[in-house]
This record gives structure tokens, C-alpha cells and sequence, in this order.
């Protein structure tokens, strides 16, 4: 295993303590690999969403007449739902800002 490769495997592992997650698919998808003189981190479709945020938006049924979904125990109906959007969790980039400096030292002493 080569240096770049090292840093990949360590920083892979620093993003998946760090992964926000209901789930665990957000941590389960998460890879990092080099990529040229550099690294390539890939993640499930939605981690963007988690690591940028979303502004307001309005969300209409694509396939069906409504939209079904539970709330305070309660079944809902709704042709539409404005959605306040969420805010930016960073910890992609907190983590390569925090963490990635350290095991790149680490790594070129070893």
C-alpha cells in the first residue's frame, strides 16, 4: 500500500465517525480513493444535500395525485409541501480542514 493510498484508507475511516446519520447508509457508501496526485471521495446520491444544505422548496407527487405521509400519528394527504429546507452539515469538509493535515503528517513520517 502506497502513501496516497494510506491517507485514503485513514481519511475514509475519519469521515465515517463523523457522518450524520439516521441510517447508516450515508456512512456505509462513503469511499475514498487517489485519484491522480490527489484523493476522490464518492458518497451515496443525497450526502451533498447533507454536507451543502437545501434551500426552501416545494415538493409535488411525481407518480400519484398526493402526497402520504405520517405526522404526530396522523395519516396526511397533500398535493403539495413547502419544505423550509435544511442546513449545511460540514463534516466533509470540517474533516479534511481538521483531520486530513495530521494523517498527511503522519503519513510521510512513517
Amino acid at each position: 500500500m502506497n502513501i496516497l493510498e494510506r491517507i485514503a484508507y485513514r481519511l475514509m475511516h475519519e469521515l465515517k465517525k463523523v457522518a450524520p446519520s439516521k441510517t447508516a447508509n450515508l456512512r456505509r457508501s462513503i469511499k475514498v480513493f487517489p485519484y491522480g496526485d490527489g484523493l476522490r471521495i464518492t458518497m451515496t446520491h443525497y450526502g451533498k444535500y447533507v454536507e451543502f444544505g437545501t434551500p426552501p422548496h416545494v415538493i409535488k407527487p411525481s407518480k400519484k395525485k398526493a402526497l402520504k405521509f405520517k405526522t404526530g400519528g396522523d395519516t396526511v394527504f397533500a398535493k403539495k409541501v413547502r419544505h423550509p429546507g435544511t442546513r449545511p452539515n460540514p463534516f466533509v469538509r470540517n474533516t479534511i480542514m481538521t483531520k486530513l493535515p495530521k494523517i498527511i503528517r503522519e503519513e510521510i513520517a512513517r
